[in-house]
């Protein structure tokens, strides 16, 4: 048997870089594409009117007519959780990005990506539920550095098992290799992690790791050479 093929949906106002899109996504054993849409709202209007399967992964620019990519990251977020947003975009700004996972977005590309990373980011999304690039990392670097600083929620208490999941996903793991490397089901996993989602009002795993790399809960290098 061949690998599951994902549906991926692809969201901006350009037709001809949209129709590019649509060719890199089809030349991909593990990928098809889905719902071609030129603005949030064509988007919206294409998905409650078609008899379709909901995408597993959105390619989403950011400037578009009638309804942007900031509106329609939280309008799914909210409604269609299941659909993995990832931001392809020419904007490089360090607070988009981050605002951006912290309305519900998992992954962040540039417009000029490399055909392997273009591919293997949307995979890893759909797989692993989050992605951080060099380009999260720079951002999260320059929060921290230059940013205002984020005062730390002393009152928020995790208990043991929440710390080991926390510390799990922010290694990118799934439920099911948690759950195996704690010896407890995936669906343990889900509780905590949604306990976990409530707790520090993150919308997906990425905003739970951004939170746990603000908060200190987890190291990156943010010094590290060309980030």
């Amino acid at each position: 048997m061949g690998k599951e093929k994902y549906k991926i949906a692809v969201v901006d106002d350009e037709a001809l870089f949209r129709n590019g899109i649509e060719m890199l996504i089809n030349d991909h054993e593990q990928l098809s594409s889905h719902i071609m849409a030129s603005d949030g709202n064509d988007f919206l209007h294409q998905l409650n009117t078609s008899p379709v399967d909901l995408p597993d992964a959105l390619l989403c620019d950011l400037e578009m007519p009638n309804m942007d990519g900031v509106e329609l990251t939280k309008i799914l977020s909210e409604e269609f959780p299941a659909i993995k947003v990832i931001v392809l975009s020419s904007h490089y700004e360090a607070e988009l990005i981050l605002k951006m996972i912290e309305i519900g977005a998992s992954a962040f590309m540039p417009k000029d990506e490399e055909t392997d990373e273009f591919h293997q980011t949307i995979i890893h999304v759909i797989e692993k539920e989050f992605y951080y690039n060099h380009f999260i990392v720079k951002s999260i670097r320059e929060k921290m550095l230059f940013g205002s600083k984020n005062k730390k929620n002393e009152l928020m208490e995790f208990t043991l098992r929440e710390k080991e999941i926390l510390a799990l996903l922010c290694q990118q793991k799934t439920n099911k290799e948690i759950g195996a490397e704690l010896f407890i089901s995936s669906r343990t996993v889900e509780g905590h992690r949604k306990k976990l989602l409530t707790k520090t009002n993150s919308k997906n795993t990425a905003g739970l790791i951004i939170f746990a790399i603000e908060q200190g809960l987890h190291q990156i290098d943010i010094h590290k050479s060309g980030w």
